[in-house]
């Protein structure tokens, strides 16, 4: 399912090729593909025990995070204590936060919108 006009575009996440050719099939750049430069967004798919956000923060970008379980269960780690979410949960984090998160059912796919307040959005290094 795509489609496009003059300023929209529309995608299924499945539809959306992966940000780079060395990443896994499931890592996707929405941002990119729907050519968005205000905020990142990218979306993820992954089976039962495999980790969808590697452990991390982010404070080097200042970046706020916006996590959506849109499929399935996550298993969430904030700041070492671990939570479920359930498709449709919404999880806030900010930058110097550590999180990580693990898909607790098969699948489980999550939509992550980013940003860093009062910033100009800019493209990470990994993304280019």
């Amino acid at each position: 399912m795509e489609a496009q006009g003059v300023g929209w575009k529309m995608a299924a996440l499945t539809d959306i090729p992966p940000v780079h050719p060395d990443w896994p099939a499931t890592w996707k750049s929405v941002r990119h593909h729907l050519g968005i430069s205000g905020f990142g967004i990218n979306g993820v798919s992954k089976s039962t025990g495999e980790t969808l956000i590697p452990d991390h923060d982010e404070t080097a970008s200042g970046q706020q995070e916006v996590i959506f379980v849109h499929e399935g269960e996550a298993l969430v780690t904030v700041e070492g204590e671990q939570h479920r979410a359930p498709a449709g949960t919404i999880i806030g984090i900010e930058p110097g936060v550590r999180r990580k998160v693990e898909a607790a059912a098969s699948p489980t796919t999550l939509v992550i919108v980013g940003g860093a307040p009062g910033k100009a959005y800019e493209v990470a290094d990994w993304e280019k």
